[in-house]
């Protein structure tokens, strides 16, 4: 969250049993709405889980107890006080499992009845004045499969919560029924304290410059509205229909591969095109929609149940004649605008944009658009042991906009689909706006990349030229680290070893690893001065490297090596270029921490490591310093005190350190190493089963809270070397380490191809039986 660390407070107690937390912007404004319009239920969330397994009634009612008592947003009510709404958290709240039998119905019977009570769940408001707003029908069809509606109020859920929910649902099952307590992590942080630490930082100057953003991003603010079939009403009744189209997976994949050509996430290709329908259909060249993005940007809020999201909005230019690649670029950089400033309260918005409050229209967005993944996991499934929930999609609660479209990723493909006021729009007009949204994805198209160029480089190496877009990156840089790809050994005919790295300092790892193998050198430090970038997804900056991987390479075998985050950077790219159909030779993680490992130590593990690594790293840096090994300038700042503090600087100013030439370098790298690092924090790799080797540096410290395999054990499950490598950290390159990396590296290489030889033996005696068979 910008830097700004959680301070919880402890909760103020009320009386015996309850505790009051302030309820956050969002939450305020959804419970005045609910109040407004106390018989609407637009603000329900309702979901539908079809469970296997060994199902009992009184085994689903326990686990959601227990559910209940973990999370303290599901025994929340709420309290209109002098100082404002507070959540009204309760010890303990009566909860109780409603079930539906449909074991006696035929089919045909027992779909309506679900349907029935599904449709009833959702469109069934909740009181303001309760003390929970959490509700649950059990529909069994079998002894072993069934429906579980869970009906939400906004005020409690999001999707990402709902994940959570659903991921402990099947597992306390699984742990129920195998006769022992689940597996459940610790719940370190309630709703409420993030509630505590929200109140703090939006009173703080953290947001200035968010705040600066936004007021230049809504100046002349007017609203972006779709004509009706009908005047809007008086008053609104929140009545509304969802439409849908599955989308054909020849056009899913055009999507897929448009975003990827532009460097940009599936979302943006997506707006573009309904940004676009909706020109079409308005003739307006300034469209404006509102998108919900999850405020989840540290890893404490992970496991947080609770409505952590934000409304932002998106102004598209979109002029007449505009293509999709066009407008695509633009809701990128605006999509991108939005991460960064993304802590910026949507009612904070509302006052900006001069917005007056109307009961009767949605607040400032009457559009609204939404892209989701997948609800619960990767194919919409979570399986434990016996015990296995996927979602279907839910009943429409009410009409929250005038136009609500969103894509969601379903088990049979892509849907696109329309939620739309009835009381302004016929249903064949919304389907006319979703036909037309279609068409419009229809016209996405997969830019060519351009062709590999080359210049003329040293006498063993060469600089490679060629670029493609980026979502990261922007072209010029992508188009200046493409210029700075270095190739020692070109002309060797082995698959090369390609390097994720921060400098070119790998020449000597070149002549250990043989003049038979290629070694390529990819920097990654975007050239310039050190500059903030916005929040990005662990696994987008690795869809970077991977276009990078693939201008230098366009085709594999890969053989892939990154030092410290970088090495987890080279396992991501893995992963992604495995997908795209590529053979992985092998992953090289220099002195590389496996992403999670010390975050998910119990905290007095944590300080106590980081203890133990300053008490060795400080004294051993300094030491390096003092004998000239490094600069003191370098050994300054690499404290984050010292840099804001600008003592370094002022030690240079009177003379009392002095600068070199490499700390520039250092300094350039340094802040960049630190950004991929925060970013790393919140991504945890997938089990990788291919070939890995870790190379781990002397200077790692051993004991308990210092894995040998830095940590990799749990998600490496192919085989995997631990090597250890003369010099410290930053030195594992030096002629020392390198000779060491050099001969481990030609080792493992030889020993894959002669498991590979080994285990085709059908594959070379083919040809003979062929041959046989010919001449027969």
């Amino acid at each position: 969250m910008n830097g700004i660390t959680l301070n919880i407070v402890p909760a103020y107690e009320v009386e015996p049993g309850y505790a009051l937390f302030p309820a956050t912007a969002c939450q305020v404004r959804f419970w005045h709405e609910q109040k407004a319009s106390p018989k609407a239920s637009a603000l329900n969330s309702a979901f539908r889980l079809q469970l296997s397994g060994p199902l009992k009634a009184g085994s689903i009612e326990q686990v959601l107890c227990e559910l209940v008592a973990r999370h303290e947003v599901l025994r929340t009510g709420f309290l209109m006080t002098g100082a404002g709404l507070r959540q009204q958290v309760a010890s303990h709240v009566p909860f109780q499992l409603e079930v539906v039998d449909l074991t006696g119905l035929d089919e045909k019977a027992a779909l309506a009845e679900a349907e029935r009570v599904g449709r009833q769940q959702a469109r069934t408001p909740f009181d303001l004045s309760s003390p929970s707003f959490f509700r649950a029908v059990w529909l069994p069809r079998s002894s072993t499969q069934g429906e579980l509606q869970l009906t939400f109020h906004s005020l409690v859920i999001d999707g990402w919560s709902f994940a959570i929910l659903v991921g402990e649902l099947v597992e306390g099952l699984a742990a129920l029924h195998a006769g022992h307590d689940p597996q459940f992590p610790d719940v370190d942080l309630h709703h409420g304290d993030y509630a505590l630490w929200k109140e703090e930082f939006l009173a703080s100057g953290a947001l200035d410059r968010a705040r600066a953003h936004w007021r230049r991003e809504l100046q002349d603010f007017s609203r972006f509205d779709v004509p009706g079939d009908r005047p809007r009403p008086q008053q609104r009744r929140f009545q509304g229909v969802i439409r849908s189209i599955l989308l054909p997976g020849a056009v899913s994949d055009r999507l897929t591969a448009a975003a990827k050509a532009q460097g940009v996430t599936l979302f943006s290709v997506a707006a573009a095109g309904l940004a676009m329908a909706l020109q079409a259909a308005t003739g307006q060249t300034r469209v404006a929609m509102g998108t919900q993005m999850s405020v989840r940007d540290q890893q404490e809020l992970e496991g947080v149940v609770g409505p952590l999201l934000n409304t932002v909005i998106l102004r598209l230019d979109v002029p007449p004649n505009s293509t999709i690649a066009s407008v695509t670029a633009q809701c990128g950089a605006k999509l991108s605008d939005a991460i960064e400033h993304l802590h910026v309260s949507f009612e904070e918005m509302i006052e900006m944009a001069g917005e007056v409050s109307d009961a009767d229209r949605p607040p400032l967005c009457t559009v609204n658009f939404a892209l989701q993944q997948s609800f619960v996991g990767v194919g919409d499934e979570v399986r434990r042991q016996d015990f296995a929930a996927t979602t279907s999609p839910s009943y429409n609660a009410g009409a929250l906009y005038d136009l609500n479209f969103f894509m969601v990723r379903r088990p049979e493909g892509w849907r696109i689909s329309c939620e739309g006021d009835t009381d302004l729009y016929d249903v064949e007009t919304i389907d006319g706006h979703l036909a037309k949204w279609r068409e419009m994805l229809e016209t996405a198209e997969s830019a060519p990349e351009r062709p590999l160029a080359s210049a003329p480089g040293r006498e063993t190496a060469k600089v490679v030229g060629g670029v493609g877009a980026s979502g990261f990156m922007s072209q010029a840089e992508l188009e200046a680290k493409a210029r700075n790809i270095v190739q020692f050994n070109e002309d060797a005919p082995g698959t090369p070893v390609i390097a994720l790295n921060n400098t070119a300092v790998l020449f000597g790892l070149a002549q250990q690893i043989g003049s038979d193998r290629p070694l390529i050198d990819i920097p990654m430090v975007p050239e310039g001065p050190p500059r903030e970038f916005p929040q990005r997804a662990f696994e987008d900056i690795a869809a970077d490297a991977v276009r990078l991987i693939r201008l230098a390479r366009p085709t594999g075998p890969y053989i892939l090596m990154g030092l410290c985050t970088l090495g987890a950077l080279s396992l991501e790219a893995a992963h992604q270029l495995r997908r795209e159909g590529e053979t992985v030779e092998l992953v090289i993680l220099n002195d590389s921490w496996c992403p999670g490992y010390r975050e998910s130590m119990p905290w007095y593990d944590r300080e106590l490591r980081k203890m133990r690594v300053r008490a060795d790293n400080i004294p051993r840096d300094f030491r390096k310093a003092w004998r000239g090994e490094t600069s003191m300038v370098g050994f300054l700042k690499q404290y984050r005190i010292v840099r804001r503090l600008r003592i370094a600087d002022l030690a240079l100013k009177l003379g009392l350190i002095k600068e070199t030439a490499s700390d520039h370098t250092v300094a350039e790298n340094r802040w960049y190493i630190e950004y991929l690092l925060a970013q790393q924090a919140r991504y945890r790799p997938a089990p990788y089963d291919g070939e890995v080797q870790i190379f781990r540096s002397e200077q790692v410290l051993k004991g308990r809270l210092f894995a040998w395999d830095l940590g990799w054990q749990s998600v490496l499950t192919g085989k995997h070397v631990v090597t250890k490598v003369p010099g410290m950290h930053d030195q594992i390159f030096r002629p020392a380490g390198a000779a060491v990396i050099g001969k481990q590296v030609r080792e493992r290489l030889a020993g894959i191809a002669a498991d590979r030889v080994e285990a085709s033996p059908v594959e070379q005696d083919a040809p003979t039986e062929c041959l046989s068979r010919a001449k027969a």
